[in-house]
């Protein structure tokens, strides 16, 4: 009855295992994610700057304003 238990039942020490490193991965997951929307809300908080959001805007979309050019260079 034991040896059925510990290694053919659904909850057998394999399972429960695996089951612990899947949790485990998922609790990492989790708190990658919310460091990640830490960090996107700092970023939203600077964007409400008028002055942060041409800088992002040129920086990010190559945005410009009438009067300029701009050049892209890459390494690619």
């Amino acid at each position: 009855m034991i040896i059925y238990i510990l290694l053919l039942h659904d909850t057998d020490i394999v399972s429960l295992n695996k089951r612990k490193e899947k949790v485990a991965q998922l609790e990492k997951e989790i708190n990658h994610k919310k460091h990640q929307i830490i960090e996107l809300k700092s970023a939203l908080n600077e964007l409400e700057d008028v002055k942060s959001l041409e800088t992002f805007a040129r920086e990010k979309y190559f945005f410009k304003k009438s009067s300029e050019d701009i050049f892209v260079l890459s390494d690619e």
